[in-house]
């Protein structure tokens, strides 16, 4: 793998106007000690009377740095990173029911995404609700541990993506676990028949899966209408 010294990486991040605060130096390392950099490696040059070593770092960390000060000037929202996860899920559920062979719920799903986006989140928040609602016990303990290990999968993608300094992608398989695990909160919450404990839960459900999921559908309902209007003018033409 190739290297940059730390003086060169300090140089070349100036040149690219990017602010490392008073102390460069001080910055690179807090960064390595929060693990969104690659540690440092140490090289002594036995050739010269130079007792200091060499301090190197893997060339990729340039960028790297660069991505941290982009997502730190945004203020590495939690809602940022919410909203992606959720219109992933809502593109994939999506996909998932297009590639279904009852037509039925194609055209279901035809009229959902021309109508309003309302209908849309409600349809894609559906598999969530039979989680919460579900008095079936030996579904409800099927679907939980279905959950539970989406959760427990997604936190361990998370700490992947830390290993491999990836800090955007390990905030967005934190939230997805966060996601799964709130389902399941909620559901225990209303078991449990806490009334407090509940309204805490569902708080928590309708801030972190209820809003990013409808505010997901408008995106992609918007999307749909735009490639649907382009289709109709396509195919106006070729007639």
């Amino acid at each position: 793998m190739k290297k940059i010294t730390l003086h060169n990486l300090i140089v070349t991040l100036q040149k690219k106007k990017i602010d490392l605060g008073p102390n460069p130096k001080e910055t690179i390392s807090m960064y390595s000690e929060l693990g969104l950099i690659p540690p440092a490696t140490f090289k002594v040059d036995d050739s010269t009377s130079s007792s200091s070593p060499e301090i190197l770092y893997p060339r990729d960390t340039l960028e790297k740095i660069v991505e941290i000060k982009k997502l730190k000037k945004k203020g590495l929202e939690i809602d940022e990173i919410r909203d992606t996860y959720a219109l992933d899920y809502v593109k994939n559920s999506i996909q998932e029911m297009l590639e279904t062979q009852d037509k039925d719920k194609l055209k279901e799903l035809a009229k959902v995404l021309t109508e309003g986006p309302e209908q849309l989140s409600a349809a894609l928040e559906a598999p969530l609700v039979r989680v919460i609602e579900t008095k079936n016990s030996k579904e409800l303990s099927k679907i939980m541990t279905l959950f539970a290990g989406q959760g427990f999968t997604a936190l361990l993608k998370s700490n992947e993506h830390l290993e491999k300094y990836n800090v955007n992608e390990a905030r967005k398989s934190l939230f997805k676990s966060i996601f799964y695990i709130t389902v399941i909160c909620l559901k225990l919450a209303r078991t449990s028949k806490d009334k407090i404990l509940e309204d805490s839960a569902f708080e928590t459900y309708d801030n972190m899966v209820v809003g990013p999921i409808k505010k997901a559908s408008k995106k992609v309902q918007s999307e749909f209408k735009v490639s649907l209007n382009e289709y109709m003018k396509t195919k106006k033409k070729s007639s």
